[in-house]
């Protein structure tokens, strides 16, 4: 059995938005004004952040139109280095990145909710999170027409507060544009906007890539995909923004400096002192979003890489009533709920950063090998902006993936180290296939053909 297209233009574009919006943006702020003293910097950092990462979903638009398959960035790695880069890739999320997502994504749900709730119960936060997987996962289990509408919920939800928030923070007429306007920018300030304070915004806006990983499931996706990656990523970048002004239109700049809840204490003096709570129910709805986006496209990409049999079959198995990849969606499960009972996750990502970065630069790079290599293949999209898009983004990337390994060079060594102990396990599945394995992968997606419903064949 195959996978069948569900989700339309929309969904797919909630579902790039949901896994983008998070707590980050109520929380960053008070760290980004202790680095970026003038407002216009404070502002325009969160632009400049949004245009680099807007040419990341510019240069996968191009390749998820091209591979309208389930896999992102597997697909890309494997098309323009071989099978053994996409496998690497598939290896890392597999064990840690998409796991590990999961279980710090459920603790962050169960603390706020606790304390939205004022919980003093006895059950313990790590059962509450294991609980969290399993109710998320079981909804992703039972179809993915189930998991979109679920996602849309999550999504249009956060998007209302969010929304209320901007609207009824700049009409309340208890804020001062003066904030917004004072300060002058000069040259020497300028190179703080590539310090830390810019990695803190990339990666406020992660989570942009999620549809190419259920090509499968999109319909129309030589049209929904790129548009999906372009779309939401221009929402949240116009959110973020927003957002960002009505901070500064309530205090300045100096007053947001080290201040954790930014959102919750500018909702406050703009709006009511209850607005604490809806900030809190936003931060909640917001990585509920997150957490089903992590557990949809997790599994999804299990089922792509075995299905060129580089993974065991039962992951490419497609569930005969759900049309859900059921075996990928449990083991990933079982993985997060181990690291959340063993509570080693944090370090565990932490390590694998680096490599998140590395695969991202990868598949930036992949664009201009493909774009060499394999002219043939049917682009229904074509990145604006060819090759200065791709190069900016991949540059970008590369500075923040140096910056990240000069801070914790062991960690970084780690991941590294994590990611290569996948060679093994990969020399073994091609012998085992006889070679038919790496042929396979490398073989592109785009030119298998579909029905006349969208079902691959």
């Amino acid at each position: 059995m195959t996978f069948k297209r569900r989700l339309n233009l929309f969904d797919a574009v909630m579902l790039v938005v949901g896994n983008m919006v998070g707590a980050g943006i109520f929380t960053t702020a008070g760290y980004l004004a202790g680095e970026l003293t003038n407002p216009w910097l404070f502002t325009g950092i969160w632009i400049i952040g949004g245009l680099l990462t807007l040419c990341g979903a510019l240069t996968y638009a191009e390749m998820a139109g091209m591979f309208p398959r389930s896999g992102g960035d597997y697909l890309f790695l494997r098309a323009a280095y071989g099978p053994w880069a996409g496998f690497l890739l598939g290896w890392i999320c597999f064990w840690i990145i998409n796991p590990g997502s999961i279980a710090v994504l459920s603790i962050a749900l169960v603390k706020y909710l606790t304390g939205f709730f004022n919980y003093t119960g006895v059950v313990s936060e790590k059962l509450l999170a294991v609980a969290v997987v399993v109710f998320f996962s079981i909804i992703n289990y039972r179809g993915i027409r189930l998991a979109g509408t679920t996602q849309n919920l999550w999504t249009m939800g956060s998007l209302v507060i969010l929304l209320f928030f901007i609207i009824g923070g700049l009409a309340s007429g208890k804020g001062d544009w003066g904030h917004i306007t004072g300060g002058e920018v000069g040259i020497s300030s300028m190179p703080k906007l590539l310090g830390p304070a810019m990695i803190a915004v990339i990666f406020s806006y992660s989570g942009w890539f999620v549809t190419a990983y259920i090509g499968d499931e999109v319909k129309d996706p030589e049209r929904n995909l790129p548009l999906s990656l372009t779309l939401g990523t221009i929402i949240v970048v116009v959110l973020y923004t927003a957002v960002n002004a009505v901070y500064l239109y309530a205090t300045p700049v100096d007053n947001l400096k080290g201040v954790i809840n930014v959102g919750q204490v500018v909702g406050e003096h703009l709006l009511s002192s209850g607005f604490v709570r809806i900030i809190t129910v936003a931060i909640v709805l917001a990585i509920a979003a997150s957490i089903n986006a992590t557990i949809l496209s997790g599994a999804r990409l299990s089922y792509a890489i075995a299905r060129d049999s580089l993974f065991s079959s039962h992951f490419k198995k497609v569930h005969a009533r759900y049309g859900t990849p059921h075996t990928a969606l449990l083991v990933q499960a079982v993985l997060a709920c181990i690291y959340i009972v063993a509570d080693t996750f944090e370090n565990l990502l932490g390590a694998v950063v680096f490599i998140m970065l590395l695969s991202s630069i990868g598949s930036g790079l992949a664009h201009l090998v493909l774009r060499r290599q394999g002219p043939f293949i049917k682009r229904p999209y074509r990145t604006w902006g060819y090759p200065f898009t791709p190069l900016l983004f991949v540059a970008a990337y590369a500075w923040i993936a140096v910056q990240v390994f000069l801070s914790s060079p062991a960690r970084s060594l780690l991941g590294i180290a994590i990611t290569v102990s996948g060679i093994p396990f990969y020399l073994h599945a091609i012998r085992r296939e006889g070679g038919h394995a790496a042929h396979a992968a490398v073989v592109a997606p785009s030119i298998e053909k579909t029905d006349s419903e969208g079902v691959l064949e």
